[in-house]
């Protein structure tokens, strides 16, 4: 495929080209929720060249977009210039791609979650982007959206109080998938991890990344400071998909909800008026996100950091505490059948 050149657009190359890169849409739906259409539905960027491993999807992928060149790996597009470089490929793969796309010298990179199955990997690539001033974006995509912008700000200010209880639901991988909760739970809180439990562990994705239930004491020191559970229950992807999540707080809970579409639930606490002096989260605000939310606003903030030097939502930074989160909860001790109590193990910091 010929490489044409290129317009005064900024310039995108996407590694990979798999479902989040292009295959979760269609050139002529509405929705958009991957890399590639994201970019070309903005109107700033081209996305001048896509490459995967399997040189035929890569090739399928720049006839259905229009993208002007097509290859197998970094080595190919290496003399082609290109402002951003977005990475959707396997969870394992994500620290080589971010390590060749340096070599490239683009000014931002955008990558999948996670950064690395391996904290220190993540940390030295982090501290790379830094030394190299490239700026690097994580797709943890609550993040991006403005109303968990603000529920964060509400949260963190001590608005709606202490922090009560966490929990989870989810499926496909600790990292894959609930590291994107965890990472809302990090977002809301800021917590520290006190100590825990592993309770349960299934391998239905990748034996690298099992899918773990758990239950784990956090502490924060939002309102004053104060400790909280966190309850994570991870369901076998072959059987049933449940995602969801639930933050309570003293005052309000907040709800996310995976039900064909994504719900969020901000309730408030109130007397029951049947049974005076018992309060429950009756007053309850429920709103179906838009599913193109996420990648509309992760592409307008990289467009305004690229031109305004706007702070990105969803950093190297932020990215590395949750891995390092989850890379805590994922080594706590596991319960076997034969234990009658479950203690709590201190974490070490």
């Amino acid at each position: 495929m010929t490489h044409h050149a290129s317009s005064k657009k900024f310039s995108v190359l996407i590694c990979g080209a798999g479902n989040i890169a292009h295959r979760f849409d269609t050139p002529e739906g509405d929705t958009i929720v991957t890399h590639v259409k994201a970019f070309q539905h903005h109107g700033e960027f081209r996305v001048e060249a896509i490459v995967d491993d399997h040189i035929e999807r890569a090739r399928e992928a720049a006839q259905i977009w229009n993208i002007p060149y097509a290859g197998e790996c970094l080595h190919d597009v290496r003399a082609m210039p290109f402002d951003v470089i977005s990475i959707c490929t396997p969870d394992h793969t994500h620290a080589h791609y971010l390590r060749q796309a340096l070599e490239l010298r683009p000014k931002l990179v955008v990558c999948e979650k996670p950064l690395s199955i391996c904290v220190h990997e993540a940390s030295q690539i982090v501290e790379m982007y830094n030394q190299a001033g490239i700026r690097l974006a994580v797709n943890y995509s609550r993040r991006w959206i403005p109303i968990f912008q603000e529920l964060r700000d509400m949260a963190l200010s001590g608005k709606f109080g202490a922090v009560v209880s966490a929990r989870m639901k989810y499926y496909k991988g600790f990292l894959h998938n609930a590291s994107h909760f965890v990472d809302i739970v990090a977002m809301l809180t800021q917590p520290v991890l006190l100590g825990g439990a592993s309770l349960k562990q299934l391998e239905d994705v990748l034996p690298e990344d099992p899918t773990l239930s758990l239950a784990a004491l956090m502490s924060t020191e939002i309102a004053g400071g104060s400790t909280f559970p966190l309850m994570i229950e991870g369901y076998d992807s072959r059987r049933m998909s449940p995602l969801e999540l639930e933050i309570v707080f003293e005052t309000t809970a907040i709800v996310f909800q995976e039900l064909s579409g994504s719900y969020l639930t901000i309730a408030r606490l109130s007397e029951n008026a049947t049974y005076p002096g018992f309060y429950e989260f009756s007053e309850r605000s429920t709103i179906k996100l838009d599913p193109s939310l996420p990648m509309k606003s992760a592409i307008a903030n990289i467009y305004r950091a690229l031109t305004e030097n706007q702070a990105l939502a969803s950093t190297g930074e932020t990215a590395l505490r949750t891995l390092q989160l989850c890379t805590q909860m994922s080594a706590l001790p596991v319960v076997h059948r034969d234990h009658s109590i479950l203690a709590c193990t201190t974490v070490h910091h």
